[in-house]
């Protein structure tokens, strides 16, 4: 190994070309791939939240007509009705801004009014990173996710402004890569409050206990995609098909493992061309070296092994730098983007850098064979005559 790194040493500035070379194509393949680690693990949360539940949408049309309270009820015992339904749970969701843009970047934050059943579905989720959760006789109190905390400067123990209403944040929700990151969860009948001061003024009065959307628990077993159709047909509600969901996710993540791919082709082509170009130049300069130990007894496999093993350390090295530098790059776009309460787009999971890093020392062994295996077939009459 020390003579492998004097090898090295000995052609500083063409050894850290190649390694230059090498670090940029793995380094791309981080960036590109702890973007799809990210992907991917938003994507499984998401799923696993949404699992054993559809949600049915009651369209504002509908909530603000005049039979709208009989008409939520009618739809409930016509749900209950159905096979495969194990539950229903009435929540209010509503927009924390009721006009404008904001300048996160990331899901849009969304107040949710949820009663204890659904609490409880959605309990690994919402978890209390600090202060505590709502309580029964809570009143204008509220939990806030991560990242609606930073954006909005909302720390336990401030006040925020739901529609002019003033509410005390008690509780923070811990990072969960899922849409109650930005969220801010209010006592259902708060909700409900709000609910009723968003509908418009020349619209018909809403039902005194409003709900926006229901939350339908299923059994196990129960084909979701097959229930939330029928939901649809009975009711004419908008129900959500989870399987259609994650479908949709899914065919978003093969998309970035695609790129991930080609990120993979371009650190193959880099990577390969400045291997062989530095492992035939070597070969061509130590001909001569090549002869004389063959000339005194070293066979075609130590040839072959020290050729090899030149090749592999500096996609070792390639490999190193070029993950340090990617995990550097992606640290810094993830703190800023938490500085602003934004999302979190990167993961370097330790699977990518092992992946990347065996990639790297592959694709150097699998470039450097060539090279090697000529080294290792030289004659010493031929490598001296070369040589002279």
């Amino acid at each position: 190994m020390n003579a492998t790194f004097r090898q090295l040493r000995a052609r500083l500035a063409r050894t850290a070309l190649t390694v230059s070379g090498i670090a940029i194509g793995i380094l791309a393949l981080v960036v590109v791939g702890s973007l799809a680690e990210q992907l991917h693990r938003i994507v499984s949360r998401s799923t696993a939240l949404n699992r054993g539940a559809i949600f049915a949408i009651v369209r504002g049309s509908e909530l603000a007509s005049g039979d709208a309270r009989s008409r939520v009820d009618r739809a409930i015992g016509q749900i209950r009705g159905l096979s495969g339904v194990r539950g229903i749970v009435p929540e209010v969701i509503v927009p924390y801004r009721i006009s404008g843009g904001t300048d996160r970047f990331g899901p849009p934050s969304l107040i949710f009014g949820v009663p204890p059943a659904g609490r409880a579905l959605a309990g690994d989720v919402l978890t209390i990173a600090a202060g505590r959760d709502l309580r029964p006789d809570d009143v204008r109190a509220a939990l806030v996710g991560g990242d609606f905390a930073t954006a909005e400067r909302a720390p336990v123990g401030s006040t925020i402004s739901l529609y002019g209403n003033s509410y005390h944040v008690v509780g923070t929700i811990a990072k969960s890569f899922t849409i109650f990151d930005a969220a801010i969860v209010v006592p259902y009948g708060s909700a409900q409050a709000l609910l009723q001061q968003l509908a418009p003024a020349s619209s018909a009065r809403l039902p005194s206990t409003p709900a926006s959307a229901l939350m339908v628990l299923t059994k196990p077993g129960t084909d979701a995609g097959l229930l939330a159709h029928r939901i649809r047909f009975l009711t004419g509600l908008e129900a959500r098909d989870p399987q259609a969901i994650a479908a949709g996710a899914e065919s978003t993540t093969r998309l970035f493992d695609a790129i991930i791919f080609g990120a993979a082709l371009i650190a193959l082509v880099v990577g390969a061309i400045s291997i062989v170009n530095t492992m035939t130049i070597a070969v061509s300069e130590r001909t001569r070296e090549i002869g004389i130990r063959k000339a005194i007894g070293a066979g075609e496999r130590a040839i072959l092994g020290e050729f090899l093993l030149e090749a592999v350390a500096i996609g070792a090295l390639g490999g190193i730098a070029g993950i340090a530098c990617g995990t550097a790059i992606v640290a810094i776009i993830n703190a800023h983007n938490a500085s602003q309460g934004n999302v979190e787009l990167f993961a370097v999971t330790p699977r990518l850098a092992l992946a990347s890093f065996g990639f790297a020392i592959g694709l150097s062994a699998l470039a450097g064979l060539v090279p090697a295996i000529r080294a290792s077939r030289l004659s010493p009459t031929d490598a001296l005559r070369r040589a002279a």
